[in-house]
């Protein structure tokens, strides 16, 4: 299947080249395979737990009040919610591969492991040479998964060694920049403010596929428009506009990994048309939607 750019991978003429698909043994669980060099993601966040091993190159990350930056050999982690961008930190680019744990994955065998489904990562870069070994071995079986068993093991145990050696239990705590949570993982503050903000961001969690105006959000909140939209940013890393926009596509993202057709996915997931929503897969994932589809 041709994304538009190249062959059905996702390679361009500049030898980068990016494939998301979903994981053989389980569902719950999204891969990516990349290269950039060039290539600069937009600001946005995952509602997964987003875990990958940087194989060549480095990759920075500018997150709330600062920049992070990943090399070779260390894993890097982000926590479902934080926002950030990616770009090479380096002139030959980054080479990564990326696992997206469903949360209620993560929760579940958290609660075997570590006695509690709440857990958040403090970290952004991990230094971890086991870890990072075992999990580029468990990506790349992935690529070849014929025993669905198997497969779905590899996933479980390394997403459990992930937990036992990096996971902190508890409340997300608002971190400095690189050392993971901060901004973008929750609402901060209290009172009428805090409870303002989450209405409004109930409204865009029901309303995803419809046009949502400032004014709307306003009474909904009972906030002033100005203040609603700062409030917002802070708690969530995204002015309401940009959230809505996230929100429509990690919807997206995951009907094209379950088969569905651009053109479908586009007029059931609020894009005005299929270029809009190769546009922001682009930007936000590093894939156009003809190179996310199941494992095949």
């Amino acid at each position: 299947m041709s994304d538009g750019r190249g062959g059905r991978d996702g390679r361009d003429g500049r030898g980068e080249h990016a494939r998301l698909w979903t994981a053989a043994g389980s569902a719950r669980v999204e891969l990516l395979a990349a290269r950039f060099e060039r290539f600069a993601f937009d600001r946005h966040s995952h509602e997964q737990l987003s875990v990958g091993v940087i194989e060549q190159g480095a990759e920075g990350l500018h997150m709330a009040g600062g920049t992070v930056v990943v090399p070779a050999g260390e894993l890097v982690v982000l926590n479902p919610g934080q926002v950030h961008t990616g770009f090479a930190a380096g002139e030959s680019g980054w080479r990564y591969r990326m696992f997206y744990f469903d949360t209620g994955m993560v929760e579940e065998l958290a609660r075997t492991r570590l006695g509690t489904g709440s857990v958040w990562f403090p970290d952004t870069a991990v230094r971890d040479a086991g870890l990072f070994e075992r999990l580029r071995r468990v990506h790349r079986e992935q690529e070849h998964a014929d025993d669905p068993l198997t497969a779905e093991s590899l996933l479980l145990e390394g997403l459990g060694a992930i937990l036992r050696r990096h996971a902190r239990t508890g409340r997300v705590r608002h971190l400095v920049p690189g050392a993971g949570a901060g901004a973008g993982t929750g609402a901060v503050g209290g009172g009428r403010t805090s409870r303002g903000v989450d209405l409004a961001r109930q409204v865009l969690h029901d309303r995803w596929t419809e046009p949502v105006t400032v004014a709307e959000l306003s009474a909904a909140s009972g906030l002033p428009r100005a203040s609603l939209i700062d409030a917002f940013r802070h708690a969530y890393g995204l002015p309401p506009h940009a959230y809505l926009l996230r929100l429509r596509a990690n919807r997206a993202r995951r009907l094209l990994l379950a088969g569905r057709r651009p053109v479908e996915v586009a007029a059931v997931t609020g894009f005005a048309d299929q270029a809009h929503l190769t546009r922001v897969c682009k930007r936000y994932f590093g894939v156009t939607p003809g190179a996310m589809h199941p494992l095949r």
